[in-house]
This record gives C-alpha cells, sequence and structure tokens, in this order.
C-alpha cells in the first residue's frame, strides 16, 4: 500500500464522486454479468450515475486500480470494478497512526484526538 498514491487518487473531486459510489455499488448493474447485489459496477453502471464520458470513467478508474483501490476484473466483454477491501482497510489503519496538528507546532498523536 503506497498512501501517498492513495492520497493522489483520491484528490481529485471526480475519483473520488466515483470511489465513493463504488463503495455502495450493489444496486442492480445493466452489466449481465454482475449477480444482484454483488458490490461491484462497470463503466455503464458508473456512466449512467456521472455526468463523464465512458472514457473519462475508465481513465479515473484506471488511476483507482494503480493506486491500488479498486480492483479490475474482465467479465466477458465487460470490465467489473470493486474496491479492494484490503488496500482500503490498511490505508483506514494508516490513517489511524497520523499525527493531526493544530496550528505551527501542535501536533498531537491522531489516537489521542477527541472533539473539540
Amino acid at each position: 500500500m503506497n498512501p501517498v498514491e492513495i492520497f493522489k487518487a483520491l484528490g481529485h473531486p471526480q475519483r473520488y464522486a466515483l470511489f465513493l459510489d463504488l463503495m455502495k455499488s450493489g444496486s442492480p448493474s445493466c452489466c449481465d454479468e454482475i449477480a444482484p447485489g454483488e458490490s461491484a459496477c462497470c463503466v455503464l453502471d458508473l456512466s449512467d450515475r456521472h455526468d463523464l464520458a465512458q472514457s473519462t470513467i475508465s481513465h479515473h478508474l484506471r488511476v483507482l486500480v494503480n493506486a491500488g483501490l479498486v480492483r479490475q476484473e474482465r467479465r466477458g466483454t465487460y470490465g467489473v470494478y470493486r474496491i479492494d477491501e484490503k488496500t482500503w482497510g490498511a490505508f483506514r489503519v494508516h490513517l489511524t497512526t497520523l499525527n493531526v496538528c493544530r496550528g505551527i507546532g501542535y501536533c498531537i498523536p491522531a489516537d489521542l484526538m477527541t472533539e473539540d
């Protein structure tokens, strides 16, 4: 897991929106290769929900795949995408180890943070 690549991948608003959409996937798919309720979708599903060209969605998905956040598999003529739970889980654990800074010189470990 490369946290820098993950931050860069999620730092683009459209990629972030696509990633969030993948996280809540499981709705019916137009791809007959995806079983009902399966946590996966294809580019056509995402293009129905986002005002982006299929080629743009494919590009953003490729960046998410390269960062390790998303897995792609071929099913017939479709590319099926899903969250890589192992990488996403490792990244979430990594986030808990970061120090949080509240101004110059005032940093505390994330696990000691309290709501203000």
